[in-house]
């Protein structure tokens, strides 16, 4: 057997999410191209009923997009490594790649062995929208104090517990590191959208979501830093406000 290393992208619009469950995932589909492609990539020596597991990085939700989303995978060493990439992404839908696949060390999980991942979230602010940025941004017609939101991100930097921003309320352990968080306004075409990048060790459930709500609350003067931090002081998710939408969120980078 060999260890596998898979980058893959897709546009989440269309997939329920990352983990295999009821209707269209990312890993179902995978999962699916992938089996069927190992017959082809190891000249029929992997046989067609193998049972191929699938580990994410990070179980991404309806509607997030990811640009480098990491996955682990065990297969016959029979397969040929470029022969099964080239099947594999000529028969993927065209909102998924398979960006790059290569051999791995016996032991890698990429989930276990991560040690940092990065996001993106992208907001669409002012009287002008984007229709190029349309199903991958949040659009608000306020426009958005740069300065406040990076204040108010300030204060999730470092290790905290984010009860108060997250929906998993079956974890226990609810502390998560925050190495950077940086609010810039990017240049696009037509508009100028801020983005939000968020580096941490890792994340709960919705918490990147919940705590770009409140930077962007911040950012149209609904809350203060001071709320803000009260709200993560309180470990109360009902202090905190809504996620943002799903389709704005984007995984950048998961790091190893």
């Amino acid at each position: 057997m060999q260890t596998l290393k898979l980058t893959v992208a897709y546009n989440g619009a269309r997939f329920k999410g990352w983990q295999k469950g009821n209707g269209r995932t990312v890993q179902s589909t995978l999962i699916e191209i992938i089996g069927k492609a190992l017959p082809e990539a190891s000249q029929a020596e992997a046989p067609a009923s193998f049972e191929l597991r699938l580990d994410g990085a990070g179980r991404t939700d309806a509607g997030v997009h990811a640009e480098a989303q990491v996955a682990s995978a065990v297969v016959p060493a029979s397969v040929d490594l470029a022969r099964l990439f080239e099947t594999v992404n000529r028969h993927l839908p065209a909102d998924l790649a398979l960006v790059s696949l290569e051999p791995a060390e016996e032991r890698f999980h990429a989930r276990y062995r991560a040690v940092a991942k990065t996001y993106r979230y992208t907001v669409v602010d002012g009287p002008i929208g984007s229709p190029f940025l349309h199903g991958r941004s949040w659009r608000i017609f306020n426009e958005l104090d740069i300065d406040h939101m990076q204040a108010a991100a300030e204060i999730f930097i470092g290790r905290h517990d984010f009860s108060a921003f997250t929906s998993d309320k079956p974890k226990p352990n609810k502390e998560r590191t925050i190495y950077a968080i940086e609010v810039v306004r990017a240049r696009a075409a037509v508009v100028s959208p801020v983005e939000i990048l968020v580096r941490g060790d890792g994340f709960l459930w919705r918490q990147v979501r919940i705590m770009v709500g409140a930077i962007v609350a911040a950012g149209t003067h609904e809350l203060s830093t001071a709320d803000i931090r009260h709200i993560l002081a309180s470990r109360l998710r009902a202090q905190a406000p809504a996620p943002a939408p799903a389709c704005g969120l984007t995984l950048v980078s998961v790091e190893y």
